[in-house]
């Protein structure tokens, strides 16, 4: 059991380095109308998609709890399972939309 404490202790303590080695690039200015716009259209689909994942995630854990405590209801357990489902169709819908706006970005800017 210590081991595993120490193991743990280790990893948590080496999560800071990890986060450490990732380099940020600035991201270049362009004076092309049409890059401005589909940046922003990409922060603003990266924002939305991260608002939904939060959501989806949330909707998933209440459907998680719904489904372990219906108790043989079938209502619930049925009601559970559509959220599920819901859910797992709005991430794959937000991340459509990520996809089309890079589509589109890279057929028309080139």
């Amino acid at each position: 059991m210590k081991i595993l404490k120490r193991i743990a202790v280790a990893g948590v303590l080496a999560l800071p380095f990890l986060a450490g080695a990732q380099e940020v690039q600035p991201v270049p200015a362009s004076s092309n109308p049409l890059q401005q716009i589909f940046g922003i259209l990409e922060r603003l689909t990266n924002w939305l998609l991260t608002a939904l994942l939060v959501l989806a995630g949330i909707f998933i854990i209440f459907a998680a709890y719904q489904y372990l405590t219906a108790a043989g209801n079938e209502e619930k357990v049925k009601s559970a399972k559509n959220i599920i489902i819901y859910a797992v169709v709005a991430i794959g819908i937000g991340l459509l939309a990520k996809v089309i706006v890079a589509l589109a970005r890279a057929l028309i800017t080139g």
